[in-house]
Parts: structure tokens; sequence; C-alpha cells
């Protein structure tokens, strides 16, 4: 009987610890986007997603960063053109472009 209840009071505390959880990396343009209704013009779909071999895209949220242009749900650029959504200050490196950071 004791054992049952000290595995039990283990599983319940197990079942109640807190749990830390990385945080979840940040969304940055890319050659391959997941599909949000049409791709990007320049984009193929290929199943859930929209690939390009000369270009990049990112979700369109307001106004596109700087150097990229709007196309469908997405902001599309070149292929060497970066960005990331920003969440606070921008990293080193980057500068802010409304909800961006860009190269």
């Amino acid at each position: 009987m004791r054992l049952k209840i000290a595995a039990l009071s283990a599983i319940l505390a197990l079942g109640t610890a807190p749990v830390l959880v990385a945080p979840a990396a940040a969304q940055e343009s890319s050659g391959e986007v997941a599909k949000d209704g049409s791709c990007p013009k320049g984009f193929k779909a290929s199943g859930s997603s929209c690939k390009s071999s000369s270009q990049v895209a990112i979700v369109k949220l307001g106004s596109c960063p700087t150097g990229f242009k709007a196309s469908a749900n997405y902001c599309v650029g070149d292929k060497g053109d970066y960005a990331e959504v920003r969440s606070g200050s921008c990293p080193s490196g980057l500068k802010a472009s409304g909800k961006y950071c860009v190269k």
C-alpha cells in the first residue's frame, strides 16, 4: 500500500512540475514558406508549401519591410534579402523596418 501511495505521489508531483519551453525561433524570410491561400508571385505550390529558388518570402504583417514587395499574403524579396518578424529590438546587424528586422 505504501508503495502505491509513493508512486501516486511521484506521478502527481511530476504532473504539476513547471515545464520549461524554449522560445520558438523567429519567423524569417525563406525560399520555402507554408502555403497560406495562394503562393506569392514567383513561387510554386508543393504540397502545403510554396517554393522558389530565386526569391525569399515572409508572411505579410501590415506593410512589407524595406526591399520586399507584397504578393498574396506574403512579402517577397530577392534571394539575398533577409527579414524576420520583429520581437522587441532587432538583433545586432539588423535594423527595424515596420514589424520586421532586415539586413
